[in-house]
Order: structure tokens, then C-alpha cells, then sequence
């Protein structure tokens, strides 16, 4: 479960973080009263969970409650990347004298947690990182102990970390730590996290997702109040697990298992292609089920192809089948779909593809399937079976 801002700094303040005074509102009026109990200049941040709000203007400096009313009438109720804003954070103003990122996630690759740390914060941290890389230390962690602090001390130095500060946002990455395995994160970050000209280290934003397995042991309830599209609340409906990808992406993965899908995506990617969505089915769908994952994906914007890949273990083929022939059907969509299908009541789903010459991989390899989708997507004449 993905948190706003403020409710991650709730979390961090329980693990001894410092953040700056600051209220929510979710009114212009509101806004102007809490304001008044922060004291001017103040700082309005939009309280959605997509990144690059303050690139689209959802973070702004007011100095008077003039100012707060019409940059808080802006905000309320824009739009960010698609999602709206419906609450704001009115902060205190904060004299910054230096700017750290610091975090936890998941490294795939190598099966274990990373605390993350690097002395060049702020809203360019991907830009910076991705053209010096050297800026960024990393620190693998054990689910069983604590890092010493002597690692991180070690780890703070490369990077370029000095003086004071130091040991002050060494003690915030512990504490960071502590509060990522108690909490069952897949991610915790602060950025920036920054000291301020008298000295103080805040965590001025905070990003924190809780593993969705482990909301009941943490007392928490999935939350849509504000989600990040009317898609996802769609594909929550119906229980599949639905991703957005890549704005720029034109083909749309849905598959039956989250291993294959992200084999998928790969290919995709590989392709030259880019991946826009990923749905997982699941196991067990039904006709109605498979209709509404596959209306879903093709609704995504920019979507131009589809790639289904299912394996009919638990997943019956011909309902499978049923669903995307629901929708050939009823919608006729303008996108290219290819289907590659087999195991439990392949002979019946094949047919009823067949019937609608939706391009079928029937033997061949999921390479295959994403060779004949992109080779359709770029108007090349085939055939709508393959083996």
C-alpha cells in the first residue's frame, strides 16, 4: 500500500524522526487556518502519490494568506499525472543549508533489502544519480540485524557526507532502518532529507509503501481515498492486480501469474517496444473476469497492442477464451491482440479464437507471440495462427 507524504511522515516520527511543523486540510479555509497556527511564510505541497509534483506545480512557497487562498484554490482539485488532489500539507517554511537522499527498498536482484545514500538530494535526485553514480552508496541489510553504525558511518564518508552532519544523518538512516522492517516496507525514503542552517537534519518529504501482505499485522486497511486512476479502482474491483507502466508504452501485458508477466514485459522491452500496463490475472478467472482485465488494459492510454499469456492450470483456456471473444465481439477494439494459450481446455479456446482469427501462438514460445505482435503493430502481413 502506497502512503501520501504525511501519512509517511507519521510513520517516521514514531521511529524518532524529526519533520517540519505542518498540517493537513483538505479546504482553502482550512489551509488558511492551519496556516495561521504554522506561521508565515508556509509551504503548500499536493498529497498525491505520483512523483513530479512540484515539476507540475503541486509544491509552492506562500507568504501571506492572500497568497495561501489562490495557491490552495490552484491545487485542490488538480491534477497530477492523471491523479487528483484532494488534501494539501501546509508546512513550515524551512531554511535549508544542505539537501542528503537517504532510503530503503528492495534490491530484486539480489534478494535482500538496500539502505540507500547520497549527499545529492532534491528533486533531481534520478538525473543526478543516473549521470554520477558514484554519488550513490548502497549498504545491503539483514532482515535478522541491525547494520552497525560504524557500516553506515563507513558508507556516509564515500559519500561525501562531512563534518557535523555526519553522525546526524547517520542516526536518521538507523532509524530508517528500524522503521522499514517494522513496518514491513518494500520502500522507505527520504528526499530530501536536509539540514538546516541552524543545524537541525528533518526529513522534509517522506515516501513509504507497506507490503500489502502485511497490512493486517500492521493494522492497516488497503486504502483507494485516493487512487491513482479510475483503472485501478476498476482492476481492484474485480481482484486482478493491475500496474501502469510507461506513459509513453504501447503495449499492454496481461498474464497469468506474475512470473510470466514480468517475462513478458522483458520480452517486450527487448522487443523495442515499451510496456504501458501489466495486469495479472490470478488463477481461476472467469468469462467476465477476463473481459474486464482485457477492456482494461486496451483502455489504458496509448495502448496499440496486446500481449495475453496464459498458461491454463488453475485458469481454464476456454473461459479465458470466452473472455476475449466478449470483447472482439462486443467492442471490436482497434488494438492488436495476440493470444498465446495452452493446457487445461486448450482445443476449446483455441477454437474460439480461431473463429475471430485473433492471432494464436498455439506451440510456439512467448518470443514468438511478441515477434508476431510487433510485427502486426507495424502492419506486416501474417497469418492469425502460429505454432
Amino acid at each position: 500500500m502506497r502512503m501520501l507524504e504525511h501519512q509517511g511522515k507519521e510513520l517516521l516520527r514514531r521511529y524518532g524522526i524529526n519533520c517540519p511543523k505542518e498540517y493537513t486540510a483538505v479546504t482553502v479555509d482550512e489551509a488558511a487556518s492551519v496556516a495561521g497556527e504554522t506561521g508565515y511564510p508556509v509551504v503548500l505541497k499536493a498529497q498525491v502519490l505520483c512523483g513530479g509534483r512540484g515539476k507540475a506545480g503541486g509544491i509552492a512557497a506562500v507568504n501571506c494568506e492572500k497568497e495561501l487562498r489562490a495557491t490552495a484554490d490552484r491545487m485542490l482539485g488538480m491534477s497530477v499525472k492523471n491523479e487528483i488532489c484532494r488534501c494539501l500539507l501546509v508546512a513550515e517554511a524551512v531554511d535549508i543549508a544542505r539537501e542528503y537522499y537517504a532510503g530503503v527498498t528492495i534490491d530484486a536482484a539480489a534478494g535482500r533489502p538496500v539502505l540507500i545514500l547520497s549527499a545529492a538530494g532534491g528533486v533531481d535526485i534520478e538525473h543526478t544519480t543516473a549521470a554520477t553514480p558514484e554519488k550513490l552508496r548502497t549498504l545491503h541489510l539483514s532482515s535478522l540485524s541491525m547494520p552497525r553504525r560504524h557500516e553506515i558511518l563507513e558508507e556516509l564518508r564515500l559519500a561525501e557526507i562531512k563534518g557535523d552532519d555526519l553522525p546526524k544523518v547517520c542516526s536518521m538512516a538507523q532509524r530508517m532502518v528500524e522503521a522499514f522492517f517494522a513496518c514491513d516496507c518494500t520502500t522507505l525514503e527520504i528526499n530530501p532529507l536536509v539540514v538546516t542552517a541552524d543545524g537541525i537534519c528533518l526529513a522534509l518529504d517522506a515516501k513509504a509503501v507497506i507490503d500489502d501482505e502485511a497490512l493486517a499485522r500492521q493494522g492497516l486497511q488497503q486504502t483507494d481515498s485516493y487512487p491513482a486512476s479510475d483503472i485501478e479502482k476498476r482492476a481492484a474491483a474485480i481482484g486482478v492486480n493491475y500496474v501502469r507502466l510507461d506513459p509513453s508504452g504501447d503495449v499492454a501485458v496481461i498474464a497469468g501469474g506474475a512470473g510470466l508477466g514480468m517475462a513478458g514485459m522483458d520480452m517486450v522491452n527487448n522487443s523495442g517496444r515499451k510496456t504501458g500496463s501489466f495486469l495479472d490475472t490470478g488463477g481461476g478467472i472467469s468469462k467476465a473476469t477476463m473481459a474486464e482485465a482485457l477492456r482494461i488494459s486496451l483502455e489504458t492510454p496509448g495502448i496499440r497492442g496486446v500481449f495475453i499469456n496464459i498458461f491454463g492450470g488453475i485458469n481454464n483456456c476456454a473461459e479465458v477464451a470466452r473472455g476475449i471473444v466478449e470483447v472482439v465481439d462486443a467492442d471490436k477494439p482497434d488494438a492488436v491482440l495476440v493470444v498465446k494459450m495452452r493446457g487445461h481446455s486448450q482445443d476449446e479456446g483455441w477454437a474460439l479464437l480461431d473463429e475471430r482469427k485473433v492471432p494464436l501462438i498455439r506451440h510456439g514460445t512467448s518470443e514468438d507471440a511478441v515477434r508476431l505482435l510487433t510485427a502486426c503493430m507495424d502492419g506486416v502481413r501474417h497469418g492469425h495462427t502460429a505454432s
